[in-house]
């Protein structure tokens, strides 16, 4: 038994590392979404005078806004009655090494991967999609069946973390010795119930932190 163990160890680490690194990452895109939306006003000027830089990041939103920074934090946006009107101006920036990153109104995967405001923003939906494929690879989940569990990845952009920090059993309980079948799980209409209860209360959340700190 004790060798039998002491070979699993070596894969349990390993497993943990990976699961807090997809973890990481996935919570760093949320963050720095949440920085982006916190973006000031700006003008027209300012923002022809960043599309001169190339370490500009322009953020194109369905909603008829422009935002952009240079870096993770100190965003500003502007109102525009048609974002097209700016699109020879952001292709010219693209060419000098501007990151556009424009939304495509799609709602698969989450669509807050796309408001990633970062050069490196391909890392977010990377960590959601090996964790997607994780979850589905995973025979018999704990907590939720795996169509359950698709619920809760598809609605609130929450699912995926969750599914990191809990699964096979809780993170800070991952090199223990591992935990009893539950009785029961969320199948696939509980599972769509609780995505829907956590994405309005993961929204409150993200609105309370941000009335309280802006």
């Amino acid at each position: 038994m004790g060798d039998h163990l002491e070979v699993r160890t070596p894969w349990r680490v390993a497993a943990l590392v990976a699961r807090v690194l997809l973890l990481v990452t996935l919570l760093w895109g949320g963050i720095l979404v949440a920085l982006g939306d916190r973006a000031t006003d700006g003008t027209e000027e300012e923002l022809r005078a960043a599309l001169r830089r190339s370490d500009t990041v322009v953020l194109v939103k369905d909603s008829d806004e422009l935002s952009w920074s240079r870096a993770p934090t100190g965003w500003r946006r502007l109102a525009t009655a048609d974002p097209d009107e700016w699109a020879a101006e952001l292709d010219a920036a693209e060419v000098r090494g501007v990151t556009v990153v424009r939304e495509d109104g799609d709602r698969w995967p989450p669509h807050w991967f796309e408001e990633v405001p970062s050069r490196y923003g391909l890392l977010v939906p990377a960590a959601w999609f090996i964790t997607l494929l994780a979850m589905l690879g995973r025979s018999r989940p704990r907590y939720a069946s795996r169509l359950g569990w698709f619920w809760l990845f598809a609605v609130g952009g929450v699912g995926a973390p969750l599914y990191l920090l809990m699964e096979p059993q809780p993170i800070w309980m991952a090199l223990d010795e591992p935990l009893a079948p539950l009785d029961s799980r969320l199948d696939g209409l509980s599972g769509c119930l609780a995505s829907i209860a956590l994405a309005i209360v993961s929204g409150l959340a993200v609105f309370g932190v941000m009335a309280l700190f802006g």
